[in-house]
Parts: structure tokens; C-alpha cells; sequence
């Protein structure tokens, strides 16, 4: 063997040495960089020299490639559980924030105010002739009507929220997805010119776990490193290109429009908002049931009633839903209530009786209940999806952990891995370094040897 070709084997070792420990440097520098994947650079034998025919002689070693240490199978669980888990943690906070009108139980709650209504109702019923207890009526009926239009209202304000978080969400996923497209245009430059691409190729896996947190993002990857992202149905990055989301919500369907076909939304923080919405619509749909019943039922057994002047006919409250329940324009005073069943009977109660058994007596427009049961049964729903959305986040979280520790086994950077390798790189890089020195020491010699004395 030739001692310059001894010279070059040491060479190339150094070479392929010293481009090792810049990989173990840059994996021990992005320790606690967000996304991150250790490296590893990957070395194979040089093309080996033919000798006299017969004899074989190696080369060397070079750095076949940097390799980027990653499961794309975990990778892709740890999006679909983070994208459920984002879900249901989206939901659990938004509904967690509705539950807090409802104020239940407190003595602002609409259930607080209907008791106290219904007990003025049966005071009135003892002592029909009282001015201060139909004024004590009048108070209590303006209360729980407030008490409703702030419930609807606090629900129509958070309905527009939760639409334009929805709205700012979509806007979100269609900048991620446009910055995903710019960078498969880098990692497919990169690719096509043998560079390495493993930090753009992070950097993209980043943003797609972003999408799949958003809207749970699925990725199809391409043979020249870049990705198809898809949202539903929808192909959201192709190549180069971003198609971006529709802004127009169709939240009974769970879906965007604005296309020639509905994307349904199934997981991710956009999911979870579209269920706070229905669920939101549900509650208030509810609501302005039982204020209809409420106006409806109340309306008809006071008009049947005489008030203090031998009145009849009079409505108790107006409205067409919990938004705008309130009392009636008849009542504009204390001695206007109906109270009586006869005309002329101060001293008769049975009208304010009658609305008082209002608490306990079942309605059809109720579904067979009464008005506090039906009130009940909605507060206690909302309580029981806020808790099922909770028992989904707990339980997708120690999914998720689960997954980010076995992702962080494979791609994780280990210092203490990272330090071997050091010592491992230094050694043979200084051992290639002798071997140079020698054969350079040999060449020398040889020299010394043939020259003309």
C-alpha cells in the first residue's frame, strides 16, 4: 500500500471524526430546543482499491449521511392524541366558563330566584289583601326575569366569542399551512442537492404538530421529504402550496363551508369549540323553553284571575323568550296582581295558590316536568358534559405523556449518550491523527532513504 494513500486513509478518518463531533456538538446545543431531534452521523466504508488484480485493499471511511433519529408511526400517534386531547381540554374550559352563569347554587341563581318567587306566590295566596306582600310578588317576579335576560345574555355574548375564537383558529391553521408549504419547497431544494435537511425537517414536523393540536392535521410524507397535510377532507398543503380553510362556520355540523363541500372538524382545539357552541346553543335553547312555558302557563292562570279593582284578563309577563322575559305593562302596580278566582273577593288567594303550584306541577311543554325540575335537569347536564370533557383530558394527557416519553427515548438527546460519543469521536479522530503523523513520519523516512546523497 502506498504511503499517500495511507496519508488519505488517515485524512478521510479525520474527516468523517471531526464531522461526528460537530453532530454530537449540535445535539448537545439543542438539548432543550422545542422539536428537536438527535442526530447521528452515519459512516460507511470508502469504495475499496483494487491491487494487482487480486488484492483488495480498503480506503477509508466517509459520512454516508447525517441522520435524523425519528419515529414517524410515534410521531403520528403522539398528533392524534395530542389533537384529542386539545379537544377535549378546549371544551372542558370553554363550557367550564358557560357553568359559571348559571351561578348554581348560590342566591343569584335563577333557581334561588324562582324558589323565592314561588314562596311570595304562596305568602300571597295566605294574604291576598296585602299591598306589601303583592309588592313583595312584583320584586320577585322582576328579579328572576332579570335574572334570565342576564343568563341569555351572558350566553349570546359567549356564543359570539366562541365563534370568532373559532374564526381566529381557522386563520391560524391557513398561516401554519402556508408556512409548511414554504418549507417543503426548502426540504425539497435540500433533498434534490444531497444537503441535509434534518433541522427544516424539524422545524416542519413542528408546525404540523401545531395543526394537529388546531384541527388534527394528517400527513402524508413524499419520497423528496416534503408532506401532504390534510384536515378532514380537506388537502390543506400540497407541494408548494397552501389551500387554505373556509371561515364560514356551520356549527350544527360540526363543519367549515365556503367550498364546494363541507370540512368536518373531528378533533383538535377547533373541534372542542365547535362542541362548546352546540352545547351552548343547547343550553340557551332550553332556557328559552322554560321561559316560554313559564310566560305561556303564568300568562294563562293569571289572566283567568281578578286583581284588587275586579280586573280580569290582565297578563303577568311578556316576552317571546328568556331574552326579553319580563313583567307585563298590565301590572303597574301591586293591586293590579290576580289573585283571586271571583271578582270582588279580596280575602280569595286561589289564582296566587295556582301559581304557586307552578314548582311542582308537571308540564308538557317540559317534557312531564315541572319548571324548577326542568331547571335542575339542565344545570346538572351541564355539570355532567363538563365532567365527561374533564375525564377526556385527564385521560388523554396521561396518553400524551405516555407517548412524548417513548417519542423522547428515540429522538430525545441524552447527555449522558452525548458525552460517551464525545469521548468515543475524540479518541479515533486523535488515533487517525497518529496514523496521519505516521505515515507522513514513513514518507519522510523513504525520502531520507532514496534522495541523492
Amino acid at each position: 500500500m502506498s504511503s499517500f494513500l495511507g496519508i488519505e486513509l488517515g485524512t478521510r478518518a479525520l474527516r468523517s471524526f471531526q464531522n461526528a463531533l460537530n453532530v454530537t456538538g449540535h445535539n448537545i446545543s439543542n438539548i432543550n430546543t422545542p422539536g428537536y431531534s438527535r442526530q447521528r452521523a452515519v459512516m460507511q466504508s470508502t469504495p475499496p482499491l483494487v491491487l494487482g488484480g487480486r488484492l483488495i485493499a480498503g480506503t477509508g471511511v466517509m459520512t454516508h449521511q447525517i441522520e435524523r433519529i425519528r419515529d414517524l408511526m410515534l410521531e403520528q400517534q403522539v398528533n392524534y392524541s395530542t389533537s384529542q386531547q386539545s379537544r377535549f381540554t378546549a371544551a372542558y374550559q370553554q363550557l367550564r366558563q358557560i357553568e359559571g352563569y348559571f351561578n348554581e347554587p348560590s342566591e343569584q341563581g335563577l333557581s334561588q330566584r324562582m324558589t323565592e318567587l314561588f314562596n311570595a306566590f304562596s305568602e300571597l295566596a295566605t294574604r291576598p289583601d296585602s299591598l306589601t306582600v303583592r309588592q313583595t310578588v312584583i320584586q320577585r317576579l322582576n328579579a328572576m326575569t332579570s335574572t334570565f335576560r342576564d343568563l341569555d345574555r351572558n350566553m349570546e355574548v359567549s356564543d359570539a366569542q366562541l365563534q370568532e375564537t373559532a374564526v381566529n383558529k381557522v386563520r391560524e391553521i391557513n398561516q401554519i399551512a402556508t408556512e409548511i408549504a414554504r418549507v417543503n419547497e426548502r426540504i425539497r431544494a435540500a433533498t434534490a442537492s444531497s444537503a441535509p435537511a434534518n433541522d427544516l425537517t424539524d422545524q416542519r414536523d413542528q408546525l404540523v404538530a401545531r395543526l394537529s393540536q388546531l384541527a388534527g392535521a394528517r400527513v402524508s410524507y413524499a419520497q423528496d421529504g416534503s408532506v401532504m397535510v390534510f384536515v378532514g377532507e380537506h388537502t390543506l398543503v400540497q407541494d408548494y402550496q397552501a389551500i387554505p380553510l373556509p371561515t364560514t362556520l356551520d356549527v350544527a355540523n360540526n363543519a367549515l363551508t365556503g367550498t364546494s363541500t363541507s370540512i368536518h372538524i373531528t378533533q383538535g382545539e377547533l373541534r372542542g369549540l365547535f362542541d362548546s357552541l352546540n352545547n351552548l346553543r343547547s343550553y340557551r335553547a332550553d332556557l328559552n323553553t322554560l321561559a316560554n312555558t313559564l310566560i305561556s302557563e303564568f300568562n294563562t292562570t293569571h289572566q283567568a284571575g281578578f286583581d284588587l279593582n275586579g280586573n280580569t284578563g290582565l297578563n303577568l309577563l311578556t316576552g317571546t323568550g328568556a331574552g326579553d322575559i319580563r313583567l307585563s305593562d298590565d301590572i303597574t302596580g301591586p293591586e293590579r296582581l290576580a289573585a283571586a278566582s271571583l271578582v270582588d273577593t279580596p280575602g280569595n288567594g286561589d289564582i296566587a295558590r295556582a301559581l304557586s303550584d307552578f314548582r311542582t306541577t308537571s308540564l308538557a311543554a317540559l317534557g312531564n316536568t315541572s319548571l324548577t325540575s326542568f331547571y335542575t335537569t339542565l344545570v346538572g347536564r351541564a355539570a355532567s358534559e363538563i365532567q365527561t370533557y374533564k375525564n377526556g383530558q385527564e385521560s388523554q394527557k396521561l396518553i400524551v405523556e405516555h407517548l412524548q416519553n417513548l417519542r423522547e427515548a428515540v429522538s430525545g438527546v441524552s447527555l449522558d449518550e452525548e458525552a460517551s460519543n464525545l469521548v468515543r469521536y475524540q479518541r479515533s479522530y486523535q488515533a487517525a491523527a497518529k496514523m496521519v503523523s505516521t505515515f507522513d513520519s514513513l514518507i519522510g523516512d523513504l525520502l531520507t532513504y532514496v534522495a541523492p546523497r
